[in-house]
Formats: structure tokens, sequence, C-alpha cells
């Protein structure tokens, strides 16, 4: 996994500034973002980990994936009761989705104005009537997404090995842009990751033929 940055002459120069601080900082981010994204759609190939969402996952039968086709009062309960991962896994299952859908389970009313799902926020993380959920923006949405991609994914995230085959280097370069007074940085990391429990996951598909 690579990431890169570029700053001004003017912030090293700073006498007060963290310089060093701000550029791992800013690196770290970069590749946690990348990360997140590559733990539900990498791809397997080159320069990419195996994601949850990938056919390479074949850890996953893709018989069992969940076609939902919206999101109501019974969405939680076939998710969580179609899901059948490793029983002897202690971790707590978590329900991995986008903000549109979280949305929709918050928005959500019964006939008589009564919320169908309790919606608790923390940042990107909550819980939907006690269920843990993770906000990652790589997920499609059932509410508004296209039919056949996936949207949510549900189970304990130990069914996921993400393994590091080296820290973190960051390097730095004076040379490539010299001319406009930028320096350039690259970090990288060397990573490996797949699902390694079967059926670790649930994944839940647009259903084919609904629409928008």
């Amino acid at each position: 996994t690579t990431a890169y940055s570029e700053v001004s002459e003017e912030m090293e120069k700073l006498p007060a500034a963290d310089y060093a601080g701000v550029v791992e900082d800013g690196v770290n981010d970069a590749i946690r973002k990348h990360l997140t994204r590559q733990i539900l759609v990498g791809t397997g190939e080159a320069d990419n980990i195996v994601g949850i969402f990938s056919s390479n996952a074949k850890a996953i039968d893709p018989a069992t994936d969940k076609e939902i086709a919206k999101i109501d009062e019974n969405t939680l309960d076939e998710i969580i009761f179609s899901y059948g991962g490793d029983e002897d896994v202690e971790d707590v299952a978590v329900l991995i989705l986008n903000k549109a859908d979280l949305k929709e389970y918050a928005m959500l009313r019964h006939p008589d104005g009564r919320k169908v799902y309790e919606v608790k926020t923390n940042g990107n993380t909550g819980t939907i009537n006690s269920v843990p959920y993770i906000i990652n923006s790589v997920c499609s949405s059932i509410t508004n997404g296209e039919a056949g991609e996936y949207c949510m994914a549900y189970g304990p995230l130990s069914n996921y090995t993400l393994a590091t085959f080296s820290p973190l280097e960051i390097m730095k370069s004076t040379d490539y842009r010299f001319k406009q007074g930028m320096i350039a940085h690259k970090g990288s990391v060397f990573t490996g990751g797949n699902v390694t429990s079967y059926n670790g996951f649930l994944r839940v598909k647009k259903a084919v033929g609904t629409g928008e």
C-alpha cells in the first residue's frame, strides 16, 4: 500500500511546526483510508489485498449472498438470521454499510409515527437496535445504488485477517517538483489481507430488477 503527498518548502522551514508529525499523520491517514477501502473491494490482484466483496474471497460461498430490494422493518432481522458463519467466534458481529442506508434505517417509521429502528451514532460507528455498525463510503447503497451491487457486509471483524509484512516507511524527495518549491513524500507498507473464516461475512446486494 502506497500513499503520496506534497508540502511546500515553507512548512518545513517553520521553526515551531511539527513538520515530521504533520507529514507522518497525513501519510498514515491516507494509508488507513486506502486499506479500509481495500478490505471491502480489493481485488487481490497486484497492489491489492482481497476484499470481502471480491470474487477472490474464496472463504465466502457466493450462494450465501443476500439480496434485498429495500430497507424495511424486517431488513435487520433478515441479515442477522441469514448469517451462517462460524458459531465459535466470540467477537460481536458488525454491520458495514453506506451512510445513505444508515439514514434509511434511522428515518423508517411505523404507521403511527414510531421509529422502526433505534439508531445511535458515534462518528462513523454506532448501533442499530444494539447491533454495531461501521460506515464505509465504498459500500454501494440499497437506497440509491445500482441493482446487483454489494451494499452491506455483516460478521465479526476478526473473520478478516490483515497481515503487515513491513513497517511503514516514509521517503522524501526534493527533486520531483523542485521548481515549484514542493517537497514530495511517499509512504509505503507491505500488507496482505483476506477473509479467513468460512462464510465469515454475509454479503448483501441490492436486488436485481428493483430499480433505484
